[in-house]
């Protein structure tokens, strides 16, 4: 059985599909498109990171949702990095355990969501990194070694130091052209 919100989150997801709808803590969020500084942080870190992904055949999928389990949240980060042959839920979500790394750019909406709900949310999912730049506080925060009550290493790096992430990735991030716009 489908619970009422899950029914109501499919709807606002097929009425809407340009737009990013996420359930987030059993609120439907109904994310806007990216500011100018938004995607060019995207833009940037996709330029760090596609070598790396293309040279082990990895994926960068920027809309799709994360699987997290039957009863919880749907999030839909702005960036998802998969391996080969991901496990997926459906053709619209991907299990959390099957990611590489999710991204997400703080807005100024958002905040919270980035940096409280979804950690709580992706690590009993198994969501190996998940990694918030937050351009309002300058800094780069890596969530890491996920378990059921949450991740057991968060990594925090201001603008202008290198953030290294771990195996399998094995490379560091430039932040300074991420957050000096």
């Amino acid at each position: 059985m489908i619970r009422p919100v899950e029914e109501r989150y499919r709807t606002v997801r097929d009425v809407f599909p340009e737009l990013r709808i996420e359930l987030v803590n059993g609120r439907i969020v109904v994310n806007e498109p990216g500011t100018w500084q938004h995607n060019t942080i995207i833009a940037q870190l996709i330029a760090q990171l596609a070598p790396v992904v293309a040279g082990r055949g990895w994926e960068i999928w920027p809309n799709i949702t994360v699987h997290l389990g039957d009863e919880a949240d749907r999030y839909v980060p702005d960036l998802t990095i998969v391996p080969q042959e991901p496990v997926m839920e459906t053709d619209e979500a991907v299990h959390g355990a099957s990611t590489l790394l999710l991204v997400d750019v703080v807005s100024a909406g958002n905040a919270y969501d980035d940096h409280v709900i979804k950690p709580m949310g992706y690590a009993p999912a198994g969501v190996p990194l998940y990694l918030v730049v937050d351009p309002f506080q300058r800094l780069l925060k890596l969530h890491s070694d996920p378990a059921p009550s949450g991740y057991g290493r968060e990594t925090v790096e201001p603008a202008g130091a290198p953030l290294t992430l771990p195996h399998p990735w094995d490379c560091a991030i430039d932040t300074t052209c991420l957050l000096n716009l």
